[in-house]
């Protein structure tokens, strides 16, 4: 697994569902999104501010950062999980300790910070099966520039908690341009 730090990268969550309210998905995955509608709202055109429809389903995106999630870290537990995904990493015994080597680490490859967000959608698991269940899908959007990591290597283990959790992983690869910050790669 590749241990280099990361550059411009974007992970957001995007889900999609026939009626939800915006609102509820934010309350329950703890983010707030960046864009969000709701099915049955007004869709306006971007010529001259004009009615085109109406949203047939809701969308709700955010952008997923270690900062994003409104509560701490749930637990030692589960600091403990992602402190101890790397191998040859010392875990303090405190809590505060392991919220470090947990920050620490998420900020040092992409594999990592996928990781973390993975654990973190995981206590929110009922609530993602509900979205899918009702005829929803969520997935993570990854965006790299080409230049940010030059291996990138999808564990086992992620895998299968991608597919416990029913989420889809869409990569997107942008060439960085001089002065592009990460946030304009999935705009």
């Amino acid at each position: 697994m590749s241990e280099e730090l990361i550059g411009p990268v974007q992970l957001s969550l995007r889900i999609r569902h026939p009626a939800i309210d915006p609102g509820e998905i934010s309350t329950a995955i703890g983010v707030e999104p960046e864009h969000c509608f709701k099915a049955g709202d007004a869709r306006t055109s971007s010529s001259q501010g004009r009615r085109a429809g109406l949203h047939s389903q809701s969308y709700w995106l955010a952008p997923i950062t270690a900062e994003s999630w409104a509560e701490p870290d749930p637990d030692p537990a589960f600091l403990s999980v992602i402190a101890g995904r790397y191998s040859g990493h010392n875990l303090a015994p405190s809590e505060e300790h392991l919220r470090q080597a947990a920050q620490s680490l998420r900020s040092r490859s992409v594999e990592a910070n996928l990781f973390y967000c993975l654990q973190r959608l995981n206590t929110r698991h009922a609530f993602l099966e509900r979205i899918q269940s009702e005829g929803g899908d969520v997935s993570l959007l990854l965006g790299l520039a080409h230049d940010s990591a030059t291996d990138f290597t999808l564990p086992v283990a992620m895998s299968r908690l991608l597919v416990k959790l029913g989420i889809s992983l869409e990569f997107k690869f942008e060439a960085a341009e001089e002065g592009e910050s990460s946030s304009q790669l999935l705009a």
